[in-house]
């Protein structure tokens, strides 16, 4: 292990401890009797994830993050400096994180990955691809999962990234299996188990105990997720301020409260909300609907420095993205994720790509667009 990581970590540690416990009042189980080497599998609720579950570890490890990282300029080379963090690309198979990540388990560290590999939306932790259940077979050693419940409503992935709100939130560790017990089981069967130690549904858990969530301007930046106005179907016409939401075409409106409920709303969560946007997109899909932003920037990115290719209006169909004058066949996408709430990476061909949207319309429709295409060419399958 790199001494240099092990010190600043042991450093750091005790800091980050009291940053947590003093901004969100977080609680947390000191990971005991672990093994020699391991990797930490966590669900993704917010940008704070890694401290969190760092707090719960005193031995060092490496985290895996987002790509976009890296092109922080001074501030990247620090954290590189400090914590080297392997660099995933989202939006690809990521084939370079993997065996960097088995590079390092390999050399006794250990790894600490983010399952999901983006952060929920709506409060219920994303699918999990079987592809990890593979690498932790390939890694040859132990495994922790790992849980933080209470991120979704501390910290929600559509809040504006300053807003923060204080309510009970803890991480523990869920389970520990030894790399004897995953030699006996499957990569189906250890696919099942992380599955099922690392989901979370925030609002189930808000509906049987609920807690109270204090901030300030509790709605601001929610039309990052919401995009189609139950009343009268507009698009991108939500706008957030304080606590209210209201569609400036019809003048719909509801508020968000301290429990992260939906008050003068249709639906009580954004869970529900979500799912009747998913619902809207697989419709507009069959009825041969384009979705578009009236500008957006499209780049490639390559050894984390971005080349613009083109901008201007941004559409998106069922064949095919476009992007100014620039057009990509939606069949030679093979994957899309996002960072952020305005920037869609993805995968075309050989080539890395970052569309960003501007500020005022919806980038996550163009994920979902993109996610119910793809199931529905699995399902023709």
């Amino acid at each position: 292990m790199n001494k240099k990581h092990r010190f600043f970590y042991a450093l750091l540690r005790p800091l980050v401890i009291v940053f947590l416990r003093c901004k969100f009042g977080y609680s947390f189980k000191t990971v005991t009797n672990l093994p020699d080497n391991y990797i930490v599998l966590s669900n993704h609720a917010t940008d704070y994830d890694p401290l969190f579950v760092g707090a719960s570890f005193k031995r060092q490890m490496y985290f895996v993050a987002s790509e976009h990282i890296a092109r922080w300029g001074f501030v990247y080379k620090l954290l590189k400096f400090v914590f080297a963090p392997i660099v995933r690309y989202k939006g690809t198979v990521a084939s370079s994180t993997v065996m960097e990540m088995l590079r390092k388990l390999k050399k006794g560290d250990n790894v600490c990955l983010f399952a999901e590999g983006v952060r929920t939306w709506d409060g219920v932790t994303n699918p999990i691809h079987p592809s990890t259940a593979k690498l932790i077979k390939s890694a040859g050693c132990a495994l922790v999962t790992y849980k933080i419940i209470g991120g979704y409503f501390t910290s929600p992935m559509w809040s504006s990234s300053a807003k923060t709100r204080k309510g009970f939130i803890k991480g523990f560790p869920v389970k520990i299996y030894t790399k004897e017990e995953l030699g006996l089981m499957t990569a189906k069967e250890i696919h099942a188990a992380i599955t099922q130690d690392l989901h979370e549904d925030a609002y189930l858990r808000q509906e049987n105990s609920p807690t109270k969530y204090r901030g300030k301007n509790l709605a601001d930046g929610m039309e990052a997720l919401l995009f189609v106005c139950p009343k009268c179907g507009g698009r991108d016409s939500f706008s957030s301020k304080g606590n209210d939401v209201a569609c400036t075409e019809c003048g719909f409106s509801f508020s968000y409260n301290e429990y992260g409920m939906l008050e003068n709303a249709p639906v009580k969560t954004l869970k529900e909300a979500a799912e009747l946007q998913r619902k809207t997109v697989s419709l507009d899909i069959r009825n041969g609907v384009t979705y578009k932003s009236e500008k957006g920037s499209l780049s490639t990115v390559s050894k984390h420095i971005e080349t613009l290719l083109d901008s201007g209006m941004v559409e998106l169909s069922a064949d095919e993205l476009r992007c100014g004058g620039t057009v990509i066949p939606l069949s030679e996408i093979t994957d899309m994720a996002m960072h952020g709430k305005q920037t869609v990476v993805f995968t075309a061909g050989k080539s890395y790509y970052e569309l960003v949207i501007e500020q005022g319309s919806n980038a996550l429709k163009f994920l979902l667009f993109y996610n119910e295409c793809k199931n529905k060419v699995k399902e023709r399958c």
